[in-house]
C-alpha cells in the first residue's frame, strides 16, 4: 500500500495553541507532503469564543474541519466524526492527541470502523479529576491500535497500564525549524526598552499549574535583586496569568519581568534570548526546548520526562530537580552571571534529527504497517 491510498484524520480537542496543538499542524503539513490525504479535526471548545487549533489550520491551508460540542459529552460530536470517517474511505486512520479526542474517537469508531491511533503528548494530575481522567484514559488507549508516546518514561507507565508493548511506539516530536529574526528581536528590544547588556530570560509555556511558573518567579526574584541587568520574558498565556501578575508584584519584580501573553514572533523571541528556561514538573518531549535548541538558545530546565535526553546534546544546557526552587534559583544566578553563548551542537542535533518532515514519515509508516495487519483491537 502508499501513502495516497490512505486518509488520516488528526483530532484534537484544544483550549490554545501550545506545544502539542503546533505538533499536530507540522504533523498534519508532513503527511500531506507525503503524499497522504490529512485531515485536521478540532473539536470545537464551547467554553471559548475563538477556536486557535482551528483558526490557525484554516488560515494557513491545512484542510480543517471543526467538529461541533455542545457540552462534556455531546452525541453529535460523535455522529460528526463518523462521518468524517465514513467521507474518509476503508483507509482511513483516527489519530487522537487528547483523552477527549480519543474517547469520542473510540465512540464514533463503534459506528463506523476505521484504524485508532493515539499520541501521548504528556500527562496533567495536578487535581483528583485530572488524575481520574489519566486513569480513565489508559483504560480506554487499551484498546486502541497503536499508541504513541513522545518520551521513553511513557512507555513504562503504558505498559504497567495494561498495554501490550507491541502497540506501543516511540515517535519523537518534530518542529519545523523556527528561523532566527534578528531584525525582529532588535525592534522587539526597542518595545520592551531592554538594553543591549541584558541577560533575557524566557520562559514559553502556557501558563498553568503544570508549568510551575510561580516557583519560576519566586526563583527569580533575589536573582533579579542581585543582578539589576537581569530580566525573564513569560511568553504564553492560560488560567494563571492574574495569579502570576499578582505574584510578581508581591515580589517586586518590576520591569524585570514582562509577561507578554501569546506571540506569534518567535523567531524575534529566540534571538532576544540568552538563555530559555522550563521549570514544569511534567513534560514528554516539550517543542518549546526543540525550538531553542535548534536557535542555539541554551537551555535550563526541569529533568523530567526526554528534557535529560535531548540536552545530553547540548555544551550549554543544564538539568535541575523539578520542583526544587533553591536549585532553580542557584541556576539562574550562575547563567545571569555568563556572556550570551550560542549552543551550537544543540543546534545541529535537532536540526539533523527533529524535523517536521522526518517525524511525519515515521507516522506514516507506522499507518501503514497498521493497515496491512487483520483488525485485532480488543473488542468492547
Amino acid at each position: 500500500m502508499n501513502a495516497q491510498a490512505l486518509s488520516a484524520l488528526q483530532l484534537r480537542s484544544s483550549a490554545g495553541l501550545y506545544g502539542a496543538e503546533r505538533m499536530v499542524l507540522a504533523l498534519d503539513r508532513g503527511l500531506v507532503r507525503a503524499g497522504v490525504r490529512s485531515r485536521l479535526l478540532s473539536i470545537n471548545n464551547y467554553r471559548m469564543d475563538e477556536q486557535a487549533l482551528h483558526d490557525t489550520a484554516s488560515a494557513a491551508g491545512h484542510d480543517a474541519v471543526l467538529l461541533p460540542c455542545r457540552g462534556r459529552m455531546d452525541t453529535g460530536t460523535v455522529s460528526a466524526l463518523a462521518a468524517q470517517i465514513t467521507a474518509a474511505g476503508s483507509r482511513a486512520v483516527v489519530h487522537s492527541h487528547d483523552y477527549k479526542s480519543a474517547f469520542y474517537a473510540w465512540l464514533a469508531t463503534r459506528r463506523q470502523p476505521a484504524r485508532l491511533v493515539a499520541t501521548l503528548h504528556g500527562w496533567v494530575e495536578g487535581t483528583s479529576s485530572l488524575r481520574l481522567y489519566t486513569r480513565l484514559e489508559l483504560a480506554l488507549l487499551r484498546r486502541f491500535d497503536a499508541l504513541v508516546a513522545v518520551s521513553t518514561d511513557q512507555v513504562a507507565r503504558l505498559a504497567r497500564a495494561g498495554v501490550p508493548r507491541w502497540r506501543i511506539h516511540c515517535i519523537d516530536n518534530g518542529i519545523d525549524f523556527p528561523a532566527a529574526d534578528a531584525i525582529g528581536a532588535a525592534a522587539l528590544r526597542d518595545e520592551l526598552g531592554i538594553a543591549p547588556d541584558t541577560h533575557v530570560f524566557a520562559a514559553v509555556a502556557r501558563l498553568s499549574p503544570e508549568k510551575n511558573l510561580a516557583m519560576l518567579l519566586q526563583a527569580f526574584a533575589p536573582v533579579a535583586r542581585r543582578s539589576p541587568g537581569a530580566v525573564l520574558l513569560v511568553v504564553g498565556d492560560g488560567p494563571e496569568r492574574a495569579s502570576l501578575q499578582s505574584l510578581a508584584g508581591e515580589l517586586g519584580l518590576g520591569a524585570q519581568l514582562r509577561l507578554l501573553g501569546s506571540r506569534s514572533d518567535m523567531g524575534a523571541i529566540y534571538a532576544l534570548t540568552d538563555c530559555l528556561v522550563l521549570p514544569s514538573l511534567t513534560e514528554g518531549m516539550p517543542l518549546v526546548v526543540l525550538e531553542a535548541m535548534a536557535c542555539g538558545v541554551p537551555v535550563l530546565a526541569s529533568a523530567v520526562g526526554d528534557v535529560p535526553r535531548l540536552l545530553a546534546h547540548a555544551d550549554h544546557g543544564r538539568l535541575v530537580p523539578a520542583g526544587d526552587r533553591e536549585a532553580l534559583q542557584g541556576a539562574l544566578a550562575d547563567t545571569a552571571a555568563l556572556p550570551r553563548r550560542v549552543d551550537l551542537r544543540a543546534r545541529q542535533y535537532v536540526r539533523e534529527n527533529h524535523g517536521a518532515q522526518a517525524m511525519a514519515e515515521r507516522y506514516l509508516g507506522l499507518y501503514l504497517r497498521l493497515q496491512e495487519k487483520t483488525h485485532d483491537r480488543r473488542a468492547s
